[in-house]
């Protein structure tokens, strides 16, 4: 009885085994199958990113392309950026590239309204050429540029009223000294000066205590007399990013020891008449339609130089003479007219009815006792001479003589146009 029944558990034990192995064969088909389901769609998946990715690079090249070729022909959307108001936006529409991939470009105004610097953003989105593309988008800041070239020009210390200078002044008779800013005559019908006028002093000095007025001489202005004590040996010893050494020596004409009466002259060339710079006499012209009337050289004055009874305009450099610690004298005489800047060492005597438009810088420290009278450095004397302040004649003479890339704007020209600013964002979307 004992073998029956241990053979009859060891059958039972059997039979229980023989229903074990399918429920396991089963979960591991179901499990490979899974597996196999999920390793297909990963490599699916793989394929549309690394898809995707590739297309979304694509798309941000068309965006930059867009970007650059949009803002390199902003000149020919620059009518339909002038009329857009203050939120406003133009869209250029979409730009197919080749390859596919497109991009589309808007310009949308963020300034307030009622003045000041203008201010756009420029937008370019860009598309791959599928549909896993997404889209990229790239912009740039844009304001308003200045027209023209502005004014205001300083060039160093230079210039900041009719007349400002180092050392003694003597004003006789009915010589005069304007600070209200005025255009040469014939200038402002000409349209070549600003209607915006800018009044300075009269006369600034490092000294005024060293001022001599006599009989009916004036100076008006705002203020009429200045006192600036920072009128020291820098002041013309730099100008602007100029040295003094380098401003003398970039002279177009030099006149030495002499009485000269300067006018403009022109000369034919292939049949037109232009101005005839090579005219050791021609100092430009005042009148708007002449052709020298834009010509305004850098002229050196060295030793004692006398102008009387013409017209010159243009930059006046008073030369120094460093071995004899000693300036140039420049006078300017009989019914003359000069208009531009005069600047430098040594003295300047207006007189005899001469008109001076512009600005002078001199260092009277710089004398020469044997020219300049030995109790006085700038002198204005005889007859009813007058140094007026004129920002036009200041500006068109920096500007015209080449110096204006050594000088400072103040005032700049009105909006218009648009210039790239360092400023630039990004971003994407699939």
């Amino acid at each position: 009885n004992v073998l029956r029944s241990l053979a009859a558990r060891a059958r039972a034990r059997l039979v229980d085994r023989r229903g074990f192995v399918l429920p396991v064969v089963v979960f591991g088909l179901m499990l490979m199958s899974t597996l196999a389901v999920v390793a297909v769609l990963t490599a699916g998946d793989e394929q549309r990113s690394s898809r995707a990715m590739h297309e979304s690079s694509q798309a941000f090249y068309a965006a930059e392309a867009g970007l650059q070729m949009t803002y390199a022909m902003v000149d020919s959307f620059q009518a339909a950026l002038d009329t857009l108001q203050p939120g406003d936006s133009l869209d250029l529409g979409w730009v197919t590239l080749g390859g596919g991939s497109s991009y589309r470009s808007v310009f949308h105004r963020l300034d307030n309204e009622g003045g000041g610097q203008l201010l756009y953003v420029l937008m370019a989105e860009g598309r791959g050429p599928g549909s896993f593309g997404g889209q990229r988008m790239l912009s740039l800041a844009i304001t308003a540029e200045a027209s023209g070239d502005g004014s205001g020009y300083m060039l160093g210390d230079c210039c900041e009223a009719a007349v400002a200078m180092r050392g003694s002044a003597e004003l006789e008779d009915q010589a005069g000294l304007s600070g209200y800013d005025t255009h040469p005559p014939g200038w402002e019908a000409g349209g070549v000066c600003s209607d915006q006028k800018y009044d300075k002093p009269g006369l600034m000095m490092k000294d005024t205590t060293r001022l001599i007025m006599q009989d009916d001489a004036w100076i008006d202005g705002e203020p009429a007399l200045s006192h600036n004590p920072d009128l020291d040996d820098s002041t013309w010893e730099q100008f602007g990013d100029l040295s003094w050494d380098s401003l003398s020596g970039m002279y177009d004409k030099i006149f030495h020891d002499g009485t000269f009466s300067p006018n403009p002259s022109t000369k034919v060339v292939a049949g037109e008449t232009v101005c005839d710079t090579d005219d050791p006499g021609n100092l430009g012209s005042p009148d708007p339609n002449h052709p020298c009337f834009d010509y305004f050289p850098v002229v050196l004055i060295s030793d004692n130089v006398t102008f009387d009874n013409g017209y010159a305009q243009g930059v006046f450099v008073l030369a120094w003479d460093e071995a004899a610690d000693q300036g140039s004298e420049f006078d300017l005489e009989m019914n003359l007219t000069v208009n531009g800047v005069i600047l430098g060492k040594g003295c300047v005597e207006p007189e005899e009815d001469s008109r001076f438009y512009g600005s002078i810088l001199v260092d009277g420290n710089y004398r020469n006792l044997h020219l300049c009278n030995a109790d006085k450095d700038y002198a204005m004397n005889d007859g009813d001479a007058t140094v007026t302040w004129s920002q036009c004649a200041v500006d068109r003479a920096i500007l015209n003589s080449g110096l204006s890339e050594f000088a400072t704007v103040t005032i700049p020209g009105e909006s218009s146009g648009g210039r790239l600013l360092v400023s630039r964002s990004f971003s994407e979307g699939f």
